[in-house]
């Protein structure tokens, strides 16, 4: 078996064992076994993996007692498919996730066979810090309190643990990580997604200019290996001593072979988008061309057909994204997608293209040709509309892949329909 990959049924057991705690009880640090000096806090950061909920990697935190050979692996973002209505919340933008707790070493063993890279840095916490640490923890994961509201931005597994360490060192972690970040959410999200032409070209097309606003490093740490980042830098006092690292000892505990390199920034995406878009722009020309030249002719007939099943196919291709964006942006918690500027270049319109290159396609109806003629210049001119809007300000999302694959497309059927607009 490739140890990139793992049975769905092994990953199930994994989440619901983990949310369960193995069958153990309360740590010992929960119930007064452990000595605060014998307790051990460390970050763990998991490298990306191929499955797509893996490809921005994973944070998690240890706590260990030394003295009582106990050691407990702390784990956000676990989820559950037996929970009520799940497929409903999840297309609806509310994903419930769990905080468990494991055996670290168990835990740890199972990223180790998935073949993902495991770093470990153990913070340099005075024992009192640690074992309120490890209380909350403990605390976390009992039922009433251990579900929460998932964002991928804003609550995911880093920004919890971010937010721990920043209670337990009193702010000094948010308030070192105050300054501008490196780059937009956006840009941040591409470097981790950009290796995946299809889903990187998808994500950014229903993401809208929400990610696009400069951001702070603590909003950066939505990403584990910002988070790592900032925690190995820190510097932080603990009373009214002198500065001292937050970070005592760091490790790879394990390098997982073949792992990607993520890039600092990655290359622009609307490069390879413009190829397609110029490939499917080319053929509606050449059909446009063809119905012109072949009119009232069996040939122009025939062109028709071959024209009413190019319209079937764009417009899936352009439709099908551009109705579950509409969708998302207007009827579900999905915030990034709100007031999404890509409905300029597609929405449910395009799927009225659909049904009208079938009929073309089937039948000599003229209705329907002009039907389907000014279906695209109109999907054309709220493009058009668009791009004259683009010089506001206000209009500031970074789409420049969806430009690149879309407008060709919308330009050369609406070339189309114009050049056969006296040939129906």
């Amino acid at each position: 078996m490739n140890k990139t990959t793992i049975p769905f049924s092994m990953l199930l057991l994994l989440c619901f064992t983990a949310v369960a705690g193995w069958g153990q009880g309360p740590a010992p640090w929960a119930v007064g076994a452990s000595r605060a000096e014998d307790l051990v806090v460390k970050l763990v950061t998991i490298g990306p993996a191929d499955p797509i909920y893996t490809w921005w990697g994973h944070s998690a935190l240890i706590v260990e007692d030394g003295r009582l050979g106990v050691s407990r692996f702390y784990n956000y973002g676990l989820f559950s498919f037996e929970q009520e209505s799940f497929v409903l919340n999840f297309a609806m933008g509310r994903l419930w996730f769990q905080v468990g707790a494991s055996d670290s070493e168990r835990e740890l063993a199972f990223y180790r066979y998935l073949g993902r890279s495991i770093r470990i840095q153990t913070l340099n916490l005075p024992p009192r810090k640690r074992l309120e640490m490890a209380m909350f923890l403990e605390n976390n994961i009992l039922p009433q309190n251990r579900t929460y509201l998932y964002d991928h931005y804003y609550d995911n597994c880093a920004t919890r643990v971010r937010d721990l360490i920043d209670a337990t060192v009193d702010g000094q972690l948010a308030r070192a990580a105050s300054v501008a970040g490196r780059m937009s959410l956006r840009e941040h999200t591409r470097r981790f997604t950009a290796h995946g032409y299809f889903m990187d070209w998808l994500l950014m097309f229903l993401m809208s200019e929400v990610i696009d606003h400069p951001v702070t490093r603590w909003e950066e740490m939505f990403l584990p290996s910002e988070l790592e980042a900032n925690v190995a830098i820190l510097l932080y006092r603990d009373g009214p001593g002198p500065e001292k690292p937050l970070v005592s000892e760091a490790l790879v505990f394990y390098s997982g072979s073949g792992q990607r390199t993520i890039p600092e920034r990655a290359t622009p995406g609307w490069p390879r988008a413009l190829i397609p878009g110029l490939v499917l722009a080319a053929l509606a020309l050449l059909l446009g061309c063809l119905i012109r030249r072949g009119a009232a002719t069996d040939l122009g007939d025939k062109v028709w057909t071959l024209f009413g099943i190019y319209s079937v196919v764009v417009g899936l291709i352009l439709g099908l994204p551009g109705s579950a964006l509409f969708f998302m942006s207007n009827f579900t918690d999905h915030t990034v997608t709100y007031a999404n500027e890509n409905l300029f270049l597609t929405n449910p319109l395009a799927l009225v293209a659909v049904a009208l290159g079938l009929v073309v396609a089937i039948g000599r109806n003229p209705r329907s040709r002009r039907l389907l003629q000014l279906i695209w210049l109109l999907l054309a001119a709220l493009a058009a509309v668009y791009l004259v809007l683009k010089i506001f300000t206000f209009f500031d999302q970074r789409n420049e892949a969806a430009l690149a694959a879309i407008l060709p497309v919308l330009s050369g059927c609406s070339g189309a329909a114009g050049l056969s607009w006296k040939r129906i």
